[in-house]
């Protein structure tokens, strides 16, 4: 699978392995050291499409309902609770909630619910 990163960095694997990445220029990566670039930040070719993907239909008119729809979905994906969904910090990815939603759903919107959503499940 291939990755990038948002800056240039050299990632060296305890497998013996070291890759020399530049700012946003993707590198293959072998499966042993998947996990040492996503912890490094590393955002995978699969997870960019995934992201660009654009969900179709009309969103809702008011930020409630949006913010409401977001949470079932929310509630779906961690249901699901498939990795590949979920950012390396542990939010979905905006194409996944899109997906689910029905509409294009920006980072920054899906945020704010993202809190919204863990502080109503950590009761």
């Amino acid at each position: 699978m291939r990755f990038k990163l948002l800056r240039d960095r050299t990632i060296a694997s305890t497998c013996g392995i070291s890759i020399e990445f530049k700012k946003g220029v993707f590198q293959l990566v072998p499966p042993a050291m998947y996990q040492e670039v996503i912890a490094a930040g590393g955002v995978s070719e699969e997870e960019l499409v995934e992201e660009e993907a654009p969900a179709a239909g009309a969103a809702p008119a008011t930020k409630g309902e949006r913010e409401a729809a977001m949470l079932t979905a929310f509630a779906a994906i961690t249901l699901r609770n498939v990795s590949t969904e979920f950012t390396a910090g542990g939010v979905p990815h905006v194409g996944v909630v899109g997906r689910e939603t029905g509409w294009t759903v920006d980072a920054k919107e899906r945020d704010a619910a993202w809190l919204k959503f863990k502080a109503g499940t950590e009761d």
